[in-house]
C-alpha cells in the first residue's frame, strides 16, 4: 500500500539563480520545510561564477542545473522541462516562501482543476530598512480586465501554475524584464485563474534586484502592454488598457512597494 504522502501531486518548485549565493539557502530553506509534503526542487543556475553549486544541500529532492547564461526566462523555461510536476513555482533566490504556502495554493488549485493558475498575497520586505509589509490584492473576477490595469500578482512566487498552462504558454526569453507580467496576461486572456487572500511568499526588495533597472522595466512594459493592444475588445478592457498605460508612464516616479513585477 503507497505511503498517503504519495498520493498526493508532486510540486516542483524552480529557483533560477544567477550570482546570488549569498541568498539562495534561505530560499532552499524555506521550501524544505514547507508543509506541504511532495515536493521537487529545480535549482537552474545561470552561469553563475560565485560558487553557487557549493552551497546547494545533498538532498533527494534537489536537482542542481548548470547552464550558460542565457537570462531569467530562459533559466525558468529550463526549470520547467526538467520538472516533474503536476503543479509549478517559481521561487526567486532571493525570495522564500511562507511554511504553508504551497498547501495554501493547492488547496485551492485542488478545488478548482480548471483553472490555469492561482495566486496570493505576499509581504514585501526592504532590506535597507527591515521594514515589513503585506502586499494584498482583492480580484475575485474579470482577471484579464485586472491584469490590464496593473499586475496585480506582484510576486512570482506568490503563483502556482498548472502544468497544462506551461506547455501551451513559456516565458517570453526575448523580455529582459517583466516576462511574468506578460505570462500573466496572455493565460488570463483565454483560460481561468484565481486569486486569493492568503500570505504564499516573502519578497525581498534590495538594491541589487533587477526590479531597480527602471529603464529596462519600462522598457519592456512597452512591449508587454502593446501587444494586448490587438486583443482589447469590451468598453471595460478598453478602459482598463487605458488606466494600464497612464500607470506605467508614472512608473519612474514610483515610491513604496513595487506596482510591477519582481524580475
Amino acid at each position: 500500500m503507497q505511503h498517503k504522502e504519495e498520493l498526493l501531486p508532486l510540486i516542483s518548485v524552480i529557483i533560477p539563480t544567477y550570482n546570488y549565493r549569498r541568498f539562495l539557502l534561505k530560499a532552499i530553506d524555506s521550501v524544505m520545510q514547507q508543509t506541504y509534503p511532495r515536493i521537487e526542487i529545480i535549482v537552474i543556475d545561470d552561469g553563475s561564477t560565485d560558487g553557487t553549486m557549493d552551497v546547494i544541500p545533498s538532498h533527494p529532492s534537489i536537482k542542481y542545473f548548470y547552464q550558460e547564461n542565457k537570462g531569467l526566462s530562459a533559466a525558468r523555461n529550463a526549470g520547467l522541462n526538467h520538472s516533474q510536476g503536476r503543479y509549478l513555482v517559481f521561487l526567486d533566490a532571493d525570495d522564500w516562501l511562507e511554511k504553508d504556502g504551497l498547501l495554501l495554493n493547492y488547496q485551492l488549485i485542488k478545488l478548482h482543476p480548471d483553472v490555469a493558475f492561482v495566486s496570493g498575497n505576499y509581504n514585501f520586505l526592504r532590506a535597507n530598512t527591515g521594514k515589513l509589509q503585506k502586499i494584498t490584492t482583492d480580484v475575485n473576477a474579470d482577471h484579464y480586465k485586472h491584469f490590464l490595469q496593473r499586475n496585480y500578482v506582484g510576486m512570482h512566487a506568490a503563483v502556482m501554475f498548472q502544468r497544462w498552462a506551461l506547455q501551451l504558454y513559456k516565458y517570453d526569453e526575448s523580455l529582459r524584464a517583466c516576462e511574468d507580467y506578460d505570462l500573466y496576461l496572455r493565460i488570463a486572456r483565454r483560460y481561468p485563474v484565481m486569486h486569493h487572500q492568503q500570505c504564499i511568499a516573502t519578497y525581498y526588495f534590495h538594491e541589487e534586484g533587477v526590479s531597480h533597472n527602471y529603464d529596462a522595466m519600462i522598457e519592456a512594459l512597452t512591449v508587454v502592454m502593446g501587444r494586448q493592444a490587438a486583443f482589447v475588445s469590451s468598453a471595460d478592457e478598453q478602459k482598463a488598457y487605458a488606466q494600464g498605460l497612464l500607470q506605467w508612464k508614472d512608473y519612474h516616479n514610483l515610491s513604496g512597494a513595487p506596482t510591477f513585477s519582481k524580475v
